[in-house]
C-alpha cells in the first residue's frame, strides 16, 4: 500500500472519530434538559411527517404524469 493512500486512510478515521464524539457531546447536551430534548424530538419528528408527506405527493403525483408526452 502506497504511503499517501495509508495517510488519507488515517486522515479520514480521524474526521470519523471527532465527528462521532462533537455528535455524542451534542446529543448529551440536548437530552440533558428536558424541555431541549422535547422540542428537538417535536421539531425532529414533524421534519419526519413532513418528508414523508412530500414523497408521497411525489409518488401519487408521478402517475398521474406522462413520461415523454406517452401516456401510461
Amino acid at each position: 500500500m502506497d504511503t499517501k493512500q495509508i495517510a488519507v486512510y488515517l486522515i479520514i478515521a480521524g474526521a470519523i472519530i471527532l465527528a462521532l464524539k462533537f455528535i455524542k457531546a451534542i446529543i448529551s447536551f440536548i437530552l440533558s434538559d428536558f424541555l431541549l430534548g422535547l422540542g428537538s424530538m417535536l421539531m425532529i419528528g414533524g421534519a419526519v411527517f413532513l418528508a414523508l408527506k412530500f414523497i408521497r405527493e411525489d409518488r401519487n403525483d408521478a402517475k398521474d404524469e406522462p413520461f415523454r408526452g406517452i401516456d401510461q
